[in-house]
């Protein structure tokens, strides 16, 4: 047999909204995960990820890659991170001595 753990109602509220919460943030983001594995974005899903309009979109179709189904503009993800990757300027690290910790 198992003992038998008092435990005060504020504490037990507490912990409840806790999982809860923590329940609905695994949720979020296994949603996000899932979304993040699509291959091929709309129009909107293209500007949520560059953070550009819808006539930049439609402006730059044609360096980003794009297929016309059912009336739609479909882009491959891969081929909108790689034209967002294609300018994109990495610093140098720093010169210098390096510390001993």
């Amino acid at each position: 047999m198992k003992g038998v753990s008092i435990v005060e109602t504020e504490l037990l509220e507490s912990l409840i909204w806790t999982i809860g919460d923590l329940k609905n943030t695994v949720q979020n983001t296994v949603a996000e995960l899932k979304q993040l594995k699509e291959p091929y974005l709309t129009t909107q899903e293209v500007m949520a990820i560059t953070k550009f309009g819808e006539k930049w979109v439609q402006d730059n179709k044609d360096k980003i890659g794009f297929t016309l189904k059912g009336g739609k503009l479909i882009f491959k993800r891969k081929d909108v991170e790689a034209f967002m990757d294609e300018d994109y300027f990495q610093a140098q690290k720093p010169r210098g001595r390096k510390l001993k910790l």
